[in-house]
């Protein structure tokens, strides 16, 4: 026996729209994290937009998308790798520049541009 299902309304259509968008920043944005800003940006605007997508589902009545709780959870570790990702290359490059300076001290660097 087929069951039957109605279409979509245009308000369920937008929904999975967002939801999808949603999931695809959120996974796009673990995959470029290791790009300090660009990673961070995408995941704000997959959790701005899966946060907004639950609001609109409440609102409306809709049951939650699962592509949208991906979104959501994808866009929150990419979030925090995003933040690990900017800390350690801070480190790194503060790390870097106190073993440049450990090694090659003010007066070498005297001799030799001077």
């Amino acid at each position: 026996m087929d069951s039957y299902t109605a279409p979509l309304t245009p308000e369920q259509q937008s929904h999975n729209k967002q939801s999808i968008t949603a999931m695809v920043l959120g996974i796009v944005s673990l995959v470029v994290t290791w790009f300090p800003v660009i990673g961070l940006v995408l995941a704000i605007v997959g959790l701005t937009m899966s946060r907004s997508n639950r609001k609109f589902a409440e609102a409306h009545g809709f049951k939650e998308n699962s592509m949208n709780t991906a979104g959501y959870v994808t866009s929150i570790v990419g979030l925090v790798l995003g933040i690990l990702t900017i800390l350690v290359t801070i480190l790194v490059i503060a790390f870097g520049f106190l073993a440049f300076a450990n090694i090659v001290h003010m007066d070498d660097l005297q001799r030799v541009f001077y």
